[in-house]
């Protein structure tokens, strides 16, 4: 069963259980998730503040699923499914340590690093419920972003075309600045101290 066959048969109760995995697992993708409902909004199948609510809520609950994981077994647990890659973790855990919780919540709003957040989150044994606060904050802006998207350009894949030049740019200077932060030379200078002797010479070689 896909994404729209889910939220067809299940309305907001199949938004809740699919933001749930998104959260824990990333997986399915919000951005196309968010879209269809909100196509299913403009239609009037669904209403846009409900949507949204549920949609945040059942994504922070699959983030203090992870939270909590990894808060009581250890990054090792995690890495052992294969789902993230240790240098990513690493990475953004680093940058979390060094700019505190502001990180959590602009990571949280970004492609590519908000599946992260809750891992160094819960390394850093960031206090439960402020951590829930600003998953669901940032959860609840994610929503209403790309619900607004699928209500005014529809479902299709002309959406893309429609929207993707504006937010291609925004999004390509944030995550510019941003990943320059993570690919510093002072993130990188950390990184490589955890790593074994023999990969750092194989680093170094790939960056001369």
């Amino acid at each position: 069963m896909n994404t729209e066959a889910i939220i067809i048969g299940f309305s907001y109760l199949g938004i809740f259980g699919l933001m749930v995995t998104n959260g824990a697992l990333s997986f399915p993708s919000s951005q196309i998730l968010y879209i269809l409902v909100g196509y299913f909004v403009s239609t009037g199948y669904l209403g846009i503040i409900p949507a949204s609510i549920i949609g945040a809520l059942g994504n922070t609950v699959g983030n203090i699923l992870l939270y909590e994981i990894v808060r009581a077994r250890g990054l090792h647990y995690v890495e052992k499914f294969g789902m993230f890659r240790k240098a990513d973790i690493k990475r953004v855990e680093i940058v979390f340590r060094k700019k505190g919780l502001w990180f959590l919540f602009i990571g949280k709003l970004l492609p590519a690093i908000k599946v992260f957040v809750p891992i160094p989150a819960a390394l850093g044994r960031v206090h439960r419920g402020v951590f829930a606060s600003l998953m669901l904050l940032s959860s609840w802006i994610w929503s209403l972003m790309f619900i607004s998207i699928g209500y005014f350009f529809g479902k299709s894949t002309e959406v893309w075309k429609s929207y993707g030049v504006i937010l291609a740019l925004v999004a390509f200077v944030i995550l510019f600045l941003f990943y320059r932060l993570l690919n510093s030379k002072e993130v990188t200078a950390e990184l490589l101290l955890d790593l074994p002797e023999e990969k750092k010479h194989v680093h170094a070689k790939e960056t001369t």
